[in-house]
């Protein structure tokens, strides 16, 4: 719960990722620079009890709505828990991957993904969870990059995707998105590019848990 030491936080997670964990504080200014707007529109959105998933650094905790109640960070690499822990001591913060939360069903009104879902091992598996521990009726709100649509630049995604992935804590360039959220027990309510063309477009929605789920 809030002040806990995140390294003793059960399951822990299988992932380690020291040397991009350390570097990417350094690059938060220019992340921001290119999708802070969407973040903050994204977040604006949260309300009630909010949880999220690969929360890093913390960069999407300022930009939450004022709606918010209560904020759980998840985060499975353990050198971005520990900066989580000092930025966020008020926070509870977990040390568990998406696919596999230790939350009860239905205990979350909001979760949210940024640039999280193309380093999750088992994506389906990642948004059944989501499902699970969303209360009915609520929200999961994501800002994801995803696969270029267009032929030369997915193909030099592909290409160099096995060094990015290396290099970049696991993140895959070539995930579809928008058909995972489609395809999950989640009903997608819209879905909008945020930023297009490049090695990485950024789309940016929102889907919700059918009341009779």
């Amino acid at each position: 719960m809030p002040g806990d030491d995140p390294d003793d936080a059960l399951p822990r997670a299988p992932v380690d990722h020291p040397w991009f964990s350390r570097g990417y504080p350094r690059a938060e200014r220019a992340l921001e620079r290119a999708l802070g707007d969407a973040r903050r529109a994204q977040n604006a959105q949260a309300w009630g009890r909010t949880l999220i998933i690969g929360a890093g650094t913390g960069l999407d905790v300022p930009a939450l709505g004022e709606g918010t109640t209560d904020v759980v960070l998840l985060e499975p690499d353990a050198t971005m828990r520990r900066t989580l822990s000092r930025r966020f001591p008020e926070w509870a913060i977990v040390g568990a991957s998406a696919e596999a939360m230790p939350f009860t069903e239905g205990a979350f009104d909001t979760v949210i993904s940024s640039l999280v879902l193309c380093s999750v091992g088992d994506v389906a598996r990642g948004l059944e969870e989501i499902t699970r521990v969303l209360v009915p009726g609520g929200q999961y709100l994501f800002l994801e990059h995803i696969a270029n649509p267009h032929r030369l630049a997915g193909m030099v995604q592909q290409g160099i995707e096995p060094v990015w992935r290396c290099l970049g804590g696991g993140c895959r360039l070539t995930r579809d998105v928008e058909t995972a959220v489609r395809q999950s027990p989640l009903t997608l309510t819209y879905c909008e590019t945020v930023r297009a063309g490049g090695l990485l477009p950024v789309i940016r929605g929102r889907a919700v848990k059918s009341s009779g789920v």
